[in-house]
């Protein structure tokens, strides 16, 4: 599933990020988790940061309260009750719709690529619909296997922990 484009070692142009952004929310709404989780590298970490923290892209979770602190074991993990049934907030499982816009980059020193995104989750479950507006901010990482994801860091722009009780779907 992992597209000709990401294994290319080729100079990173718009297209090539914007392919791994797309891809990543599509095996999310396809509810592919474990081709989702083979596009993070082997240290990488899935972030969900709560909505109070001021400084949210930097804040480290071993010391910052954070919805979602994943790395590889635990996503593993957050993949098997996703899929076995055992999340009962996912019981039935919800339907989700990624929007991804405004998705810009920058190549670092090292070798890394900075990636911001705006995303709309919708989290269609039962008979409610619940919308997740947000920024990402990814850290990728050329490996091997071509453009990997060092980590997804998620930004939900909302005020309330209200509807985040529900977050146990992926954004």
């Amino acid at each position: 599933m992992i597209t000709e484009t990401l294994m290319s070692t080729a100079p990173l142009t718009r297209d090539v990020v914007e392919d791994l952004v797309y891809l990543e929310a599509a095996l999310i709404d396809d509810r592919s988790f474990e081709q989702w989780r083979q596009l993070f590298t082997e240290d990488g970490r899935y972030l969900i940061v709560t909505p109070d923290i001021p400084d949210a892209e930097t804040a480290s979770p071993d010391n910052t309260l954070f919805l979602v602190a994943d790395d590889q074991s635990r996503l593993a993990l957050r993949i098997k009750r996703l899929e076995d049934g055992n999340a009962h907030a996912e019981s039935p499982p919800s339907k989700t719709r990624h929007c991804m816009s405004n998705v810009r980059f920058a190549e670092s020193a090292d070798g890394e690529v900075t990636v911001r995104a705006n995303f709309v989750t919708y989290r269609s479950r039962l008979d409610e619909t619940t919308c997740f507006p947000g920024h990402t901010l990814y850290r990728l990482r050329r490996t091997a296997d071509g453009l990997r994801i060092r980590e997804k860091r998620c930004m939900i722009d909302t005020d309330t922990l209200a509807q985040q009780r529900t977050v146990a779907l992926l954004l």
